[in-house]
Protein backbone atom coordinates (compact mmCIF):
# COMPACT_ATOMS: atom_id res chain seq x y z
CA UNK A 1 0.00 0.00 0.00
CA UNK A 2 3.12 2.34 0.84
CA UNK A 3 4.01 1.72 -2.96
CA UNK A 4 0.21 2.70 -4.42
CA UNK A 5 1.08 5.64 -6.06
CA UNK A 6 3.42 4.45 -8.41
CA UNK A 7 0.27 1.76 -9.57
CA UNK A 8 -0.61 2.94 -12.96
CA UNK A 9 -4.33 2.44 -13.00
CA UNK A 10 -6.45 2.51 -16.49
CA UNK A 11 -9.91 3.81 -16.25
CA UNK A 12 -10.70 4.27 -20.16
CA UNK A 13 -9.13 2.64 -22.69
CA UNK A 14 -5.71 4.11 -23.94
CA UNK A 15 -5.97 6.20 -21.11
CA UNK A 16 -3.69 5.72 -17.73
CA UNK A 17 -4.79 7.22 -14.26
CA UNK A 18 -1.46 9.21 -13.29
CA UNK A 19 -2.70 11.46 -10.32
CA UNK A 20 -0.71 10.61 -6.88
CA UNK A 21 -3.63 13.74 -5.16
CA UNK A 22 -6.35 11.52 -7.05
CA UNK A 23 -4.74 7.90 -5.52
CA UNK A 24 -3.45 9.56 -1.89
CA UNK A 25 -7.02 10.19 -1.28
CA UNK A 26 -8.29 7.38 -2.01
CA UNK A 27 -5.91 4.96 -0.11
CA UNK A 28 -6.43 7.74 3.20
CA UNK A 29 -10.63 7.07 2.62
CA UNK A 30 -9.86 3.27 2.44
CA UNK A 31 -7.68 3.37 5.53
CA UNK A 32 -10.04 5.67 7.39
CA UNK A 33 -12.90 3.29 6.42
CA UNK A 34 -11.04 -0.17 7.70
CA UNK A 35 -10.13 2.35 10.94
CA UNK A 36 -13.98 2.65 11.42
CA UNK A 37 -14.81 -0.86 10.92
CA UNK A 38 -12.22 -2.06 13.36
CA UNK A 39 -13.36 0.23 16.06
CA UNK A 40 -16.85 -0.80 15.81
CA UNK A 41 -16.31 -4.24 16.28
CA UNK A 42 -14.84 -3.75 19.62
CA UNK A 43 -16.92 -4.38 22.72
CA UNK A 44 -18.28 -1.34 24.80
CA UNK A 45 -17.10 -1.42 27.94
CA UNK A 46 -19.44 -1.69 30.76
CA UNK A 47 -20.28 0.61 33.56
CA UNK A 48 -19.19 0.00 37.16
CA UNK A 49 -21.87 -0.64 39.63
CA UNK A 50 -21.15 2.36 41.93
CA UNK A 51 -22.16 4.70 39.60
CA UNK A 52 -20.01 8.11 40.01
CA UNK A 53 -21.93 12.09 40.21
CA UNK A 54 -21.21 12.55 36.89
CA UNK A 55 -21.31 9.32 35.16
CA UNK A 56 -24.84 9.23 32.07
CA UNK A 57 -28.48 8.97 33.59
CA UNK A 58 -30.17 5.65 33.52
CA UNK A 59 -31.36 4.18 30.35
CA UNK A 60 -28.44 6.48 28.75
CA UNK A 61 -25.53 5.03 27.38
CA UNK A 62 -22.09 5.82 28.67
CA UNK A 63 -20.40 8.18 26.48
CA UNK A 64 -17.36 10.25 27.24
CA UNK A 65 -17.97 10.13 31.07
CA UNK A 66 -18.51 6.63 30.76
CA UNK A 67 -15.46 5.74 29.30
CA UNK A 68 -13.15 8.31 31.72
CA UNK A 69 -14.88 6.66 34.68
CA UNK A 70 -13.77 3.33 33.70
CA UNK A 71 -9.84 4.36 32.66
CA UNK A 72 -9.82 6.57 36.43
CA UNK A 73 -11.17 2.97 38.19
CA UNK A 74 -8.73 1.16 36.61
CA UNK A 75 -5.83 3.27 36.76
CA UNK A 76 -5.58 5.06 39.78
CA UNK A 77 -4.17 7.74 41.14
CA UNK A 78 -2.79 8.77 44.25
CA UNK A 79 -3.58 12.12 44.05
CA UNK A 80 -2.00 12.35 47.93
CA UNK A 81 0.95 11.80 46.61
CA UNK A 82 0.85 14.32 43.52
CA UNK A 83 0.11 17.05 46.07
CA UNK A 84 3.22 15.57 48.39
CA UNK A 85 5.89 16.88 45.47
CA UNK A 86 3.87 19.74 44.49
CA UNK A 87 2.76 21.56 47.56
CA UNK A 88 4.82 21.56 51.23
CA UNK A 89 1.85 19.79 53.21
CA UNK A 90 3.48 16.74 53.61
CA UNK A 91 3.44 17.46 57.96
CA UNK A 92 -0.06 18.07 57.71
CA UNK A 93 -0.23 14.12 57.48
CA UNK A 94 2.74 12.83 58.99
CA UNK A 95 2.89 15.01 61.95
CA UNK A 96 -0.53 13.49 63.34
CA UNK A 97 -2.55 10.16 62.46
CA UNK A 98 -3.77 11.82 59.72
CA UNK A 99 -7.20 11.35 60.70
CA UNK A 100 -9.36 14.95 60.49
CA UNK A 101 -11.49 15.63 63.15
CA UNK A 102 -15.57 16.30 62.44
CA UNK A 103 -15.63 19.69 64.15
CA UNK A 104 -16.55 23.34 62.60
CA UNK A 105 -14.31 25.59 61.32
CA UNK A 106 -10.72 25.14 59.79
CA UNK A 107 -9.56 21.40 59.94
CA UNK A 108 -7.18 19.96 62.39
CA UNK A 109 -5.14 16.77 62.68
CA UNK A 110 -6.20 14.33 65.43
CA UNK A 111 -3.08 13.98 67.92
CA UNK A 112 -0.66 16.60 65.88
CA UNK A 113 0.97 19.58 67.44
CA UNK A 114 1.50 20.90 63.60
CA UNK A 115 1.91 24.49 62.96
CA UNK A 116 1.93 26.49 59.47
CA UNK A 117 5.14 27.73 61.00
CA UNK A 118 6.16 24.41 60.97
CA UNK A 119 6.42 24.45 57.34
CA UNK A 120 8.30 27.18 56.95
CA UNK A 121 6.29 29.52 54.70
CA UNK A 122 6.70 33.19 55.10
CA UNK A 123 3.48 33.78 56.66
CA UNK A 124 3.90 37.37 58.04
CA UNK A 125 4.01 39.19 55.14
CA UNK A 126 0.67 37.54 54.40
CA UNK A 127 0.08 35.80 50.58
CA UNK A 128 1.88 38.16 48.62
CA UNK A 129 5.01 37.47 50.73
CA UNK A 130 4.70 33.95 49.89
CA UNK A 131 4.03 34.14 46.54
CA UNK A 132 7.47 36.22 46.87
CA UNK A 133 9.67 33.73 48.19
CA UNK A 134 8.33 30.95 46.00
CA UNK A 135 8.00 32.88 42.01
CA UNK A 136 10.91 35.16 41.75
CA UNK A 137 8.77 36.90 38.96
CA UNK A 138 6.21 38.19 41.94
CA UNK A 139 9.01 40.41 43.35
CA UNK A 140 9.35 43.91 42.79
CA UNK A 141 11.31 45.41 39.90
CA UNK A 142 15.14 46.82 41.26
CA UNK A 143 14.47 45.15 44.58
CA UNK A 144 12.43 48.21 45.99
CA UNK A 145 9.37 50.13 45.69
CA UNK A 146 9.42 52.71 42.37
CA UNK A 147 10.67 56.24 42.99
CA UNK A 148 8.84 59.19 42.66
CA UNK A 149 9.61 61.98 40.33
CA UNK A 150 12.84 63.66 41.71
CA UNK A 151 12.06 67.51 42.28
CA UNK A 152 15.40 69.33 40.85
CA UNK A 153 18.06 70.11 43.03
CA UNK A 154 18.76 72.78 44.69
CA UNK A 155 21.65 75.39 43.69
CA UNK A 156 22.61 75.49 47.91
CA UNK A 157 23.19 71.76 49.51
CA UNK A 158 19.92 71.33 51.27
CA UNK A 159 20.49 70.48 55.22
CA UNK A 160 20.55 67.41 56.73
CA UNK A 161 17.34 66.40 58.01
CA UNK A 162 16.81 65.74 61.60
CA UNK A 163 15.75 62.66 63.46
CA UNK A 164 12.04 63.14 63.81
CA UNK A 165 11.06 59.81 65.09
CA UNK A 166 12.94 57.13 67.36
CA UNK A 167 14.93 56.92 70.63
CA UNK A 168 18.37 58.01 69.87
CA UNK A 169 20.64 54.68 70.11
CA UNK A 170 24.01 54.90 72.30
CA UNK A 171 27.32 53.81 70.69
CA UNK A 172 28.59 50.41 71.74
CA UNK A 173 31.09 50.46 74.47
CA UNK A 174 34.00 52.09 73.29
CA UNK A 175 37.11 50.59 72.49
CA UNK A 176 41.06 50.75 71.48
CA UNK A 177 41.32 52.51 67.93
CA UNK A 178 43.77 50.16 66.04
CA UNK A 179 45.43 51.87 63.15
CA UNK A 180 44.18 50.67 59.86
CA UNK A 181 47.04 50.25 57.23
CA UNK A 182 48.35 48.33 54.04
CA UNK A 183 46.19 47.84 51.42
CA UNK A 184 41.86 47.84 51.75
CA UNK A 185 40.42 44.26 53.13
CA UNK A 186 36.73 45.16 52.79
CA UNK A 187 35.10 46.91 50.12
CA UNK A 188 32.02 48.69 50.56
CA UNK A 189 29.17 49.81 47.84
CA UNK A 190 25.49 50.54 47.17
CA UNK A 191 23.11 49.39 44.16
CA UNK A 192 20.68 51.26 45.42
CA UNK A 193 22.12 54.25 46.57
CA UNK A 194 19.05 56.17 47.28
CA UNK A 195 17.62 53.69 50.19
CA UNK A 196 16.50 55.22 52.98
CA UNK A 197 14.87 54.82 56.64
CA UNK A 198 11.50 56.29 57.18
CA UNK A 199 11.69 57.46 60.71
CA UNK A 200 14.47 59.56 59.88
CA UNK A 201 14.30 60.74 56.58
CA UNK A 202 10.28 60.63 56.22
CA UNK A 203 10.81 58.86 52.51
CA UNK A 204 11.79 55.42 51.92
CA UNK A 205 14.36 56.81 49.01
CA UNK A 206 16.13 59.78 48.97
CA UNK A 207 17.50 61.62 45.73
CA UNK A 208 19.56 64.62 45.26
CA UNK A 209 21.63 64.26 48.76
CA UNK A 210 23.29 61.77 50.81
CA UNK A 211 20.36 58.96 51.51
CA UNK A 212 20.84 56.74 54.59
CA UNK A 213 21.98 53.44 53.16
CA UNK A 214 25.48 55.69 52.33
CA UNK A 215 25.83 56.84 55.99
CA UNK A 216 25.33 53.57 56.91
CA UNK A 217 28.15 52.31 54.49
CA UNK A 218 30.32 54.99 55.93
CA UNK A 219 29.58 53.89 59.52
CA UNK A 220 30.36 50.34 59.12
CA UNK A 221 33.77 51.49 57.12
CA UNK A 222 34.50 53.41 59.84
CA UNK A 223 34.09 51.07 62.21
CA UNK A 224 36.32 48.49 60.30
CA UNK A 225 39.09 50.76 60.18
CA UNK A 226 39.01 51.49 64.23
CA UNK A 227 39.01 47.69 64.45
CA UNK A 228 42.25 48.15 62.23
CA UNK A 229 40.97 46.51 59.07
CA UNK A 230 41.62 48.75 55.74
CA UNK A 231 38.36 49.16 53.74
CA UNK A 232 37.47 51.22 51.27
CA UNK A 233 33.65 53.09 50.70
CA UNK A 234 32.18 53.68 46.94
CA UNK A 235 29.58 56.39 46.81
CA UNK A 236 28.86 56.03 43.29
CA UNK A 237 25.33 56.31 42.52
CA UNK A 238 23.46 53.71 40.67
CA UNK A 239 19.90 54.20 40.88
CA UNK A 240 19.24 58.10 40.03
CA UNK A 241 18.20 57.78 36.52
CA UNK A 242 16.38 54.46 36.48
CA UNK A 243 15.82 52.01 39.60
CA UNK A 244 15.20 48.99 37.41
CA UNK A 245 18.91 49.44 35.65
CA UNK A 246 20.67 49.57 39.11
CA UNK A 247 22.54 46.75 38.59
CA UNK A 248 23.55 47.20 34.77
CA UNK A 249 25.86 50.01 36.52
CA UNK A 250 27.08 48.59 39.83
CA UNK A 251 28.13 46.02 37.99
CA UNK A 252 30.65 48.46 36.61
CA UNK A 253 31.80 49.67 40.46
CA UNK A 254 32.16 46.63 41.83
CA UNK A 255 34.67 45.79 38.80
CA UNK A 256 36.42 48.88 39.54
CA UNK A 257 36.95 48.24 43.23
CA UNK A 258 38.05 44.54 42.74
CA UNK A 259 40.67 45.31 40.08
CA UNK A 260 41.75 47.85 41.71
CA UNK A 261 42.31 46.09 44.90
CA UNK A 262 43.89 42.28 44.20
CA UNK A 263 44.41 42.24 48.25
CA UNK A 264 40.36 42.29 48.86
CA UNK A 265 39.03 39.81 50.87
CA UNK A 266 34.87 41.11 51.23
CA UNK A 267 33.46 42.72 48.62
CA UNK A 268 30.01 43.81 50.04
CA UNK A 269 26.69 45.48 48.36
CA UNK A 270 25.10 47.07 51.39
CA UNK A 271 21.65 48.08 51.22
CA UNK A 272 17.94 48.22 53.60
CA UNK A 273 15.41 45.68 53.45
CA UNK A 274 11.57 46.34 53.42
CA UNK A 275 10.04 43.38 54.21
CA UNK A 276 6.36 44.62 54.50
CA UNK A 277 4.02 47.08 53.37
CA UNK A 278 2.99 46.81 56.86
CA UNK A 279 4.75 49.89 58.63
CA UNK A 280 4.56 48.05 61.98
CA UNK A 281 5.63 44.65 60.59
CA UNK A 282 8.14 45.78 58.71
CA UNK A 283 9.71 47.03 61.75
CA UNK A 284 8.65 44.47 63.95
CA UNK A 285 10.87 41.90 61.91
CA UNK A 286 14.03 43.94 60.86
CA UNK A 287 14.32 45.01 64.65
CA UNK A 288 16.12 43.20 67.42
CA UNK A 289 16.92 44.13 70.82
CA UNK A 290 20.56 43.70 72.36
CA UNK A 291 22.65 44.82 75.17
CA UNK A 292 18.93 46.47 75.97
CA UNK A 293 19.14 49.04 72.72
CA UNK A 294 17.56 48.47 69.33
CA UNK A 295 19.24 47.55 66.78
CA UNK A 296 18.40 47.03 62.98
CA UNK A 297 18.71 43.30 62.25
CA UNK A 298 21.10 41.79 59.51
CA UNK A 299 19.86 40.09 56.41
CA UNK A 300 22.73 38.10 53.88
CA UNK A 301 21.26 37.50 50.24
CA UNK A 302 23.61 34.72 48.28
CA UNK A 303 22.68 35.07 44.29
CA UNK A 304 22.95 32.20 42.14
CA UNK A 305 23.08 31.44 38.27
CA UNK A 306 19.14 30.21 38.20
CA UNK A 307 18.28 33.60 35.94
CA UNK A 308 20.48 32.57 33.56
CA UNK A 309 23.49 34.68 34.31
CA UNK A 310 26.96 32.54 34.94
CA UNK A 311 27.53 32.13 38.02
CA UNK A 312 29.29 28.63 38.24
CA UNK A 313 30.97 28.90 41.80
CA UNK A 314 28.31 30.69 43.58
CA UNK A 315 28.39 28.21 46.31
CA UNK A 316 31.25 29.52 48.03
CA UNK A 317 29.49 32.87 48.22
CA UNK A 318 27.35 30.47 50.15
CA UNK A 319 30.41 28.86 52.60
CA UNK A 320 31.40 32.43 53.35
CA UNK A 321 27.56 33.71 54.08
CA UNK A 322 27.11 30.87 56.38
CA UNK A 323 30.58 31.34 58.13
CA UNK A 324 29.39 35.33 58.30
CA UNK A 325 26.24 34.48 59.73
CA UNK A 326 27.67 31.81 62.67
CA UNK A 327 29.80 34.81 63.99
CA UNK A 328 27.04 37.17 63.72
CA UNK A 329 24.84 34.42 66.28
CA UNK A 330 28.19 34.16 68.29
CA UNK A 331 28.72 37.33 69.11
CA UNK A 332 25.38 38.81 68.91
CA UNK A 333 22.47 36.38 69.08
CA UNK A 334 19.51 37.58 67.36
CA UNK A 335 20.81 40.29 65.27
CA UNK A 336 21.15 37.82 62.10
CA UNK A 337 18.15 37.66 60.31
CA UNK A 338 19.54 34.53 58.64
CA UNK A 339 20.68 33.99 54.59
CA UNK A 340 18.50 34.30 51.85
CA UNK A 341 19.39 32.04 48.15
CA UNK A 342 17.89 34.21 45.38
CA UNK A 343 17.59 33.66 42.11
CA UNK A 344 19.85 36.74 40.54
CA UNK A 345 23.54 36.99 41.32
CA UNK A 346 23.70 40.61 42.35
CA UNK A 347 27.37 41.31 41.16
CA UNK A 348 28.66 38.04 43.19
CA UNK A 349 30.06 36.30 40.48
CA UNK A 350 33.36 38.57 40.61
CA UNK A 351 34.50 37.68 43.56
CA UNK A 352 33.94 34.51 46.21
CA UNK A 353 33.44 36.62 49.29
CA UNK A 354 30.88 38.75 48.16
CA UNK A 355 27.61 39.20 49.60
CA UNK A 356 24.52 41.78 49.48
CA UNK A 357 24.18 42.41 53.09
CA UNK A 358 20.48 43.77 54.08
CA UNK A 359 21.16 46.43 57.25
CA UNK A 360 17.60 47.30 58.87
CA UNK A 361 14.59 48.24 56.81
CA UNK A 362 12.89 50.68 55.95
CA UNK A 363 10.96 51.45 59.14
CA UNK A 364 14.35 51.38 61.61
CA UNK A 365 15.76 54.70 62.25
CA UNK A 366 18.96 55.80 60.86
CA UNK A 367 20.71 55.47 64.65
CA UNK A 368 19.33 51.77 64.51
CA UNK A 369 20.76 50.97 61.33
CA UNK A 370 24.42 52.20 62.52
CA UNK A 371 24.47 50.53 65.79
CA UNK A 372 24.13 46.97 63.35
CA UNK A 373 26.60 48.40 61.25
CA UNK A 374 28.76 48.71 63.92
CA UNK A 375 27.92 45.24 64.97
CA UNK A 376 28.35 43.53 62.00
CA UNK A 377 32.18 45.20 61.94
CA UNK A 378 32.44 43.28 64.78
CA UNK A 379 31.70 39.80 63.30
CA UNK A 380 33.83 40.85 59.98
CA UNK A 381 36.72 41.65 62.37
CA UNK A 382 36.36 38.05 63.63
CA UNK A 383 35.95 36.49 60.93
CA UNK A 384 39.08 37.75 58.32
CA UNK A 385 41.54 36.00 60.03
CA UNK A 386 40.09 32.84 59.22
CA UNK A 387 39.40 33.80 55.22
CA UNK A 388 41.87 32.77 52.98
Amino acid sequence: MLRFHLVRIRWRPGRVWRSPLVKSLFLVTCAFCAVALGVSWVPRLKLPQAVPTFASGEGERPGLYGWAVELLERYPVDFVAVLDQGLPLKPLRTAGSGELEPSGGAPKFKGSSFSLRDLGLPLTGGPLAFFESELPLFAPLGRGVARPERPPVAEEPEPSPPEVQGPVVPEPPARPVQAASGPPLVAVYHTHTSEDYVPSAGASHTYGRKAGIVRVGETLVQALKERGIPAVHDTTCHDDEKFREAYLRSVQTAERLVKANPELKMLLDVHRDAPSSNAAESRALTTAEINGQKVARIYLIVGTDRLGLAHPNWEQNHAFALKLQQKLETLYPGLSRGIKIDTARFNQHLHPHALLVEIGGDQNTLAEAELGARYLADAIAALLPELN
